[in-house]
């Protein structure tokens, strides 16, 4: 991930006076979004629990299939419910 958002930098502004650091902030966060990554707070807000609960993966799951799919859920809709 250091090395992602490294390169992301280095690419957005090639400046030596005057960097434009919300564009470098812009490039590391589209690089970490293709790299699989995402950017999520520490805790889920009140919206995105409800969400999640209305949502949950259902059926017969495994432990580990349910929490990979809630995983997902809460991770693809993190930005939906600040």
């Amino acid at each position: 991930m250091r090395d992602t958002i490294a390169l992301a930098i280095k690419d957005a502004d090639r400046s030596f006076f005057n960097e434009d650091y919300v564009k470098q902030a812009t490039a590391v966060i589209i690089a970490l979004r293709k790299a699989g990554f995402e950017i999520v707070p520490t805790k889920a807000s009140d919206g995105l629990v409800d969400f999640a609960c209305d949502n949950l993966p259902f059926g017969r799951l495994k432990q580990q299939d349910f929490i990979k799919e809630l995983y997902v859920l809460l991770v693809e809709n993190s930005r939906k419910f600040p």
